[in-house]
């Protein structure tokens, strides 16, 4: 008897979650390298995945998702300042380099080919809504929860972005000096 549709996919995850960790297989290796050490056909991985963008995008999305599991649990309780702070926190730090690099290799791809990476980029905003949803507790307008969370969550991609062109530690201090300025921004736009 088959596997239901999808359970095939979701046990190969499970199982390069298990080998790689949440970062995926580095970039150094095949499509048959990381079918040989899942002990499956790397035409397993091509059926299920496609392609290596295609393995790493399904790898960091669903990474992303358990990540934002994890912040959204951590947000319930914070303001949009606080929670902008533990975001940062969270991505900047050095373990999980390897996926903000993989992250923005992704990024460059669907930028070149959006179709390919519809589902990758529509995931993108759950980040956002997080913070929306944030703002919106310190009394914010729909309106500006939803201007708050674009601008956060650009300004925090790009911190994230230029620390690993230019890894010094002024980026952790941008990165503070941007998030306190929140508190003020927030402050400002709120109705009287």
């Amino acid at each position: 008897m088959r596997s239901p549709v999808g359970e095939g996919r979701e046990r190969l995850l499970e199982a390069l979650f298990d080998e790689f960790g949440e970062n995926g297989p580095g970039a150094n290796l095949s499509m048959r390298q990381v079918a040989e050490r899942l002990g499956v056909h790397h035409t397993l991985l091509t059926y299920h995945f496609g392609s290596r963008p295609g393995l790493l995008r399904a790898v960091l999305s669903e990474a992303r998702r358990r990540d934002n599991l994890v912040i959204a649990a951590a947000g319930d309780e914070l303001g949009f300042e606080a929670l902008c702070r533990t975001i940062w926190s969270f991505y900047s730090d050095p373990a999980h380099e390897d996926r903000i690099r993989a992250f923005f290799h992704l990024v460059g791809l669907a930028v070149y080919e959006h179709d390919a990476f519809h589902e990758f980029v529509a995931d993108i905003d759950d980040l956002a809504r997080i913070l929306e949803a944030a703002a919106l507790r310190d009394g914010a307008t729909p309106a500006q929860a939803e201007r708050q969370s674009i601008i956060a969550t650009s300004c925090l991609r790009g911190l994230l972005l230029q620390r690993l062109l230019t890894p010094t530690a002024e980026i952790d201090a941008a990165a503070e000096h941007f998030i306190t300025s929140l508190g003020a921004f927030t402050g400002e736009e709120r109705p009287s």
